[in-house]
């Protein structure tokens, strides 16, 4: 048993001889409750990244929770856990899980509230994400730390202060690499009235560090680092006829690191807008918004994700300006117009940009041949600067829901051509589509969907990216349920600590050469029964198929997952007998596919000791 393993079970053992002296923890305004479950069972580990091992094993669960004089004053909640797993509990972990859990809530019905709390895990599951099907399986330790602290004065400024940490350390299966990131945040956060006028300020400065295993990346290592900073300043009031205006005005400092590439800028952003209602059915609007770097605007998202900020570009002057006008009104209850203009301007990579846009969009929903029916339609006229060309944008969406002879139906379906992004010179296209079917016969159910989407620039190759998903089920009372989907999805993702995300902005902006190109497809079944009454079983096993290439290097990755478990109760006890197997490969990592495999079967007993 390893030293985290020795804490976590010294804990849940003080936490059990609390419950047996309940006096001791029981006293004049403090008031506790404690609970939990003890288990004991055969186990046995295999496969070729572990020892085999077998043995009687201990494990269990806890809870100690209470308050002293009264909830709104101090209250806490002490989760402690041993041992668990999917072959053994409801903890989804393949390996034997450990960990702790608290939170408190401190002076609740005061001018001054805060609460902490803190998460630890060890031998914890994950995943490392392949957008659209099965994400691959990672294991490893995390912990999280959090407290936060408010002042409420009546008649004063209030003020709330926040700090956030958290570390994780992980590996995939399938390689011999490992994973670690690390943040840590801290915030302000201020608001008062005065005049009439809502007043609001902040700030935030945080810090994050990755390092993450070799997928795709070519790299012996792939590492991450992101200072950022910001500050900002709100304003607003009520105007006449129903109405408001607000602005606000703020700065980010970011400073970046990612395989070499470097980047640190400041981002200025102004916001301002107005409405107005002058009747129940008219609505004006007007905005604008200014960000003297429009680099930055872009590249956050990319930030965000743990990704790369390419120096050629980002580090060029840039800034955009944005001025909008709407005027809606509702025809009837259930129908709405609203027509639109904007005007943008930017500059970007060198170059001065500008455009013009107008538009109108209706939506209208109401009842259906018996079913519900909601839909919308939008397009807008679209024109840049010295330039006789001009494109036509078109977006709508449908949604329809109706009950037929029994059956309930429900589809959706949205299309966009030629809708503007973030910058002038690019527009995207999508469509999407899902439908979904059940029905109840007496003690019998079924059900049925599917769904789909592609989206790209329109005037970009290889920016597309597809999905496509199918699930069913069927039941019968208690004794059966049976599911099944099956996924696939092909694209190109950015590789970050947590997987493979889809592109946060446009890949000319952002170089191919710094993007996975990833494909694949994912089914899983799933199945449950409870025969008799206290005799609960289930079942699942997915296997999922995905090819990535990055740079010349493909890989082809493997995940196929099997649990199962059973549990019988009777009185305050429990039988439980599971069996789980993982079996994960990648390619690229040079290693043969890993396989773990764990068995048990075993007993509980659940207790109130106050």
């Amino acid at each position: 048993m390893g030293v985290s393993g020795r804490i976590t079970a010294l804990t849940l053992a003080v936490l059990l001889l609390t419950g047996a002296a309940a006096a001791q923890v029981k006293f004049g305004d403090f008031s506790t409750d404690l609970n939990g479950t003890l288990s004991a069972g055969y186990t046995a580990d295999y496969g070729n990244l572990v020892d085999s091992s077998h043995g009687w094993t201990l494990g269990g669960t806890g809870t100690l929770s209470g308050f002293y004089y009264n909830p709104n004053f101090v209250s806490f909640n002490l989760s402690p856990y041993y041992n668990q797993s999917r072959a053994n509990s409801n903890y989804q972990s393949t390996s034997d899980s450990s960990g702790i859990n608290f939170s408190s809530a401190i002076f609740g019905g005061s001018h001054f509230p805060g609460s902490i709390s803190y998460a630890r895990s060890y031998n914890s599951e994950g995943t490392f994400a392949i957008p659209g099907i099965a994400n691959l399986t990672t294991h490893g330790n995390n912990d999280t730390f959090g407290i936060n602290w408010s002042a409420n004065l009546p008649n004063a400024p209030s003020l709330s202060v926040g700090f956030q940490s958290g570390s994780s350390q992980y590996s995939v299966y399938g390689t011999n690499d490992e994973g670690d990131s690390a943040f840590r945040s801290f915030n302000l956060h201020s608001s008062y009235t005065m005049l009439g006028f809502h007043l609001g300020a902040y700030y935030t400065i945080g810090a994050a560090h990755s390092l993450y295993p070799q997928i795709e990346s070519g790299q012996q290592e792939i590492e991450t680092h992101s200072d950022s900073s910001g500050y900002g300043f709100s304003l607003g009031h009520a105007l006449p006829l129903r109405g408001s205006f607000s602005a606000g005005i703020n700065r980010t400092e970011v400073d970046s690191d990612y395989l070499g590439y470097d980047y640190n800028g400041t981002i200025d952003t102004i916001n301002t807008s107005a409405a107005m209602q002058p009747t129940n059915k008219l609505h004006l609007s007007m905005n604008a918004d200014y960000s003297d770097n429009l680099s930055g605007l872009l590249f956050q998202s990319v930030i965000a994700e743990g990704g790369v900020i390419p120096e050629t570009n980002s580090n060029q002057e840039s800034h955009s300006l944005e001025f909008t006008g709407a005027v809606s009104y509702n025809f009837l209850a259930n129908l709405q117009t609203t027509g639109f203009v904007e005007r943008r301007e930017q500059h970007f990579l060198g170059q001065d940009y500008g455009g013009n846009s107008y538009g109108v969009s209706t939506s209208y929903g109401h009842g259906l041949l018996g079913g519900t029916f909601n839909g919308a339609v939008t397009v807008t006229d679209n024109t840049l600067d010295h330039s006789d060309l001009n494109s036509v944008g078109l977006s709508a969406t449908v949604n329809y829901s109706r009950r037929i002879k029994g059956w309930t139906v429900g589809a959706s379906f949205g299309y966009a051509q030629d809708v503007q992004t973030l910058l002038l010179t690019y527009t995207n296209s999508f469509y999407n589509y899902s439908a979904n079917v059940r029905r109840r016969w007496g003690k019998f159910s079924f059900s049925a969907g599917a769904s789909a989407a592609q989206t790209g620039l329109t005037a970009q190759a290889g920016t597309e990216s597809t999905s496509q998903s199918y699930n069913t089920g069927i039941g019968f009372s208690r004794w059966i349920t049976l599911t099944g989907t099956y996924s696939k999805s092909n694209g190109n993702a950015l590789e970050t600590a947590t997987g493979f995300q889809p592109v946060p902005v446009p890949s000319p902006i952002l170089p191919s050469s710094l993007l996975v190109l990833y494909g694949g497809k994912s089914y899983s079944v799933g199945l449950g029964s409870s025969p008799i009454k206290r005799l609960t079983i289930s079942a699942s096993y997915g296997k999922s198929n995905s090819n990535t290439f990055d740079n010349a290097i493909s890989s082809i990755n493997q995940n196929e997952e099997l649990n199962v478990i059973t549990q019988y109760q009777f009185r305050k006890m429990y039988l439980t007998g599971g069996f789980s197997k993982l079996e994960q490969g990648l390619s690229a990592s040079g290693i043969p596919p890993s396989t773990v495999s764990s068995f048990y079967i075993g007993v509980s007993r659940w207790f109130n000791f106050f």
